[in-house]
């Protein structure tokens, strides 16, 4: 392999590092115990009420954890909701 071709693997390597961000679970009321949350095979721990670094892939993951019901409404009619599995704050880096 020539230089320029290894210059040109590293370069695209380090332009495919993740995002990070900086994100913060809250706690809900009972629930205070640590957030775990898997990617790829890989399983990453959150302490609630610390802020901690998060990369877009944990994020996309956390970002689809939803829970879907539905709920009647004034009018005795069911509605559609979605609620968010975790209760964070997220903040880019």
């Amino acid at each position: 392999m020539s230089e320029d071709v290894k210059t040109e693997e590293v370069v695209k390597e380090k332009k495919k590092a993740p995002k990070l961000y900086e994100i913060t679970f809250h706690s809900d009321g009972n629930d205070s115990s640590d957030v775990v949350i898997g990617w790829n095979a890989k399983l990453n721990q959150y302490k609630r009420n610390v802020k901690a670094t998060i990369d877009e892939n944990f994020l996309s993951v956390l970002k689809d954890a939803v829970i879907y019901t539905q709920v009647k409404d004034a009018d005795d009619k069911l509605v559609n909701v979605s609620i968010p599995r975790f209760s964070y704050t997220v903040n880019p880096l």
